[in-house]
């Protein structure tokens, strides 16, 4: 009972895992997209640069899955890429 507990000790501590989104990528579920890229959807343009917060011209997009809401085709969030001002 102990050297198991202790061998899944050793991994839990030695493990690399990160919750960070490496930086200039989207996560998994979401598509790197640009102003032009979003011309399907006239809010998610009318808002691109305040999601833009690093001023990169790229944002992650991912559409709703149950389709659109509330005029919106999706969500929007920043890609951190580049310099943050």
């Amino acid at each position: 009972m102990i050297l198991g507990a202790t061998a899944g000790l050793s991994l839990l501590l030695t493990g690399t895992a990160s919750a960070d989104t490496p930086t200039g990528t989207c996560t998994n579920s979401y598509q790197p997209y640009g102003y032009a890229d979003l011309s399907f959807d006239p809010a998610a343009q009318a808002i691109f640069s305040v999601i833009d917060t690093n001023h990169d011209n790229l944002i992650c997009f991912k559409y709703y899955p149950n389709g659109p809401h509330d005029g919106h085709a999706g969500n929007l969030v920043d890609d951190k890429a580049g310099p943050h001002i």
